[in-house]
């Protein structure tokens, strides 16, 4: 059985789009794009489903590398348009099913940001050891930066 992928490249097209936006207001440091999620798929098709779950055999059917450049370059085709810089950060991840093996994932952390010193700042997350140091360091990267102070909607002023 053969599982089709569908990813759906115009909404992220618009997301990446809303997030350069967001950034060039100044409401962000920093937006770490949302990953492509690992899809497992049965290997034998047994559509009547009488195969007790924890029999059937699964495989991996997705992200290939093939869509995780499709990815980048719209990603990055949308910085340029926007004068967004963008950091690609290639993370390994453990993927497996219920009950059945773990096998190791390609994953892409997409970084979008305008500073020098954000970027430096997201260069140095990744190579540090201290666990605190290093959520500290995200906290503040992915931090809201508009002000506290903005009149809300509701806002009866």
């Amino acid at each position: 059985m053969t599982v089709p992928i569908q990813i759906s490249w115009d909404l992220y097209q618009g997301k990446v789009s809303v997030w350069c936006e967001c950034l060039l207001a100044g409401v962000r440091r920093a937006v770490l794009l949302p990953r492509l999620d690992t899809i497992f798929s049965p290997e034998d098709e047994d559509p009547a489903r009488e195969r007790p779950y924890q029999e059937l055999k699964w495989r991996l059917v997705s992200p290939t590398e093939a869509d995780w450049e499709r990815y980048r370059a719209l990603v990055e085709k949308q910085a340029a348009r926007h004068g967004i810089s963008v950091k690609v950060q290639r993370v390994e991840s453990m993927a497996g099913w219920t009950g059945g093996t773990r096998v190791r994932v390609p994953q892409y952390h997409l970084w979008l940001y305008r500073r020098a010193e954000v970027g430096a700042a997201i260069e140095k997350l990744y190579d540090e050891l201290d666990p605190w140091r290093r959520r500290e360091l995200w906290g503040w990267l992915l931090q809201w930066t508009a002000p506290t102070a903005a009149v809300q909607p509701n806002d009866p002023r």
